[in-house]
């Protein structure tokens, strides 16, 4: 649950200076947006996904959703309304760090009225960068998670199973977390995982960087795949930090892993998990 944005990704260390041209080898449009990147994710690694999200009038953004339809993400839940698409520009160094400017739409954020029609029809729920006033637990699924992305300070103790956050939005939700586990994503040096008794660190995986973006969505999307699976924290970090390592090699957000090539990583190169 979340958006379904236009990212538009330019290699560009710096904005050029008026009247002084500017050539790159990378400007390209991608579906975008941290639910987006997280269904396909999700769907590549196996398992049936849903997009629940508002989305403006746009030829554009119909384009795009073609893609993910045609990838055989679900659409059913995204309405289209009156109003001007998300779009984020994505400025992509040549170290594969990334810098955005959003235009965000208000209206496009799905509402809790929105997300309690959908009440016991999904064994995974994940919110995905939305305010957490959207955040609806359901007693009915299997799991429920929520990554806060930008919204991590305004997050009140809304209650989820798994919330993920980096280090400095982990900085931001101070004590008033309420959710079985914390996985906090540290990029190149792997990940945490606290909570049900357990203390859970893993080192991250040396890969040639071409873009991180959407790498956090497709570790929230592996780690959620194999939790919800009854699988151990440590194997589900195992696989998420390999899937997401696997992302930051391509370009785009929606440059997701396969479940085959995840596995054949995994086979090639150790995670290290350590859990006290």
């Amino acid at each position: 649950m979340g958006k379904l944005n236009v990212d538009i990704i330019v290699k560009a260390d710096r904005i050029p200076e008026p009247d002084h041209p500017f050539y790159t080898d990378t400007l390209n449009i991608f579906p975008g947006g941290a639910a987006t990147n997280y269904a396909l994710s999700v769907h590549r690694l196996g398992h049936g996904s849903k997009i629940l999200a508002k989305i403006g009038r746009s030829p554009i953004v119909k384009s795009l959703m073609t893609q993910l339809a045609e990838e055989g993400v679900g659409l059913d839940y995204v309405e289209e309304v009156d109003a001007e698409p998300n779009l984020t520009v994505i400025f992509l160094r040549e170290d594969g760090r990334i810098s955005m400017i959003r235009k965000k739409t208000h209206s496009l954020i799905p509402t809790p009225e929105d997300v309690s029609k959908m009440r016991g029809m999904f064994d995974v729920i994940h919110f995905a960068s939305v305010p957490p006033t959207s955040v609806i637990y359901d007693e009915g699924a299997r799991l429920v998670s929520y990554d806060p992305g930008p919204y991590a300070a305004e997050y009140g103790g809304e209650k989820v199973d798994i919330i993920y956050t980096n280090e400095v939005e982990y900085g931001r939700l101070g004590s008033r977390i309420d959710a079985k586990l914390v996985v906090i994503k540290r990029g190149s040096r792997g990940a945490m995982v606290l909570g049900d008794g357990i203390e859970c660190e893993a080192n991250g995986l040396k890969v040639k960087v071409v873009d991180t973006t959407g790498a956090g969505d497709v570790f929230d999307a592996a780690f959620n795949v194999k939790y919800s699976q009854d699988e151990t924290v440590e194997e589900a970090l195992r696989f998420a930090i390999t899937a997401s390592a696997l992302k930051v090699e391509r370009l785009g957000g929606t440059a997701s892993p396969t479940l085959e090539q995840v596995e054949e990583r995994l086979k090639k190169n150790e995670v290290k998990v350590i859990c006290r």
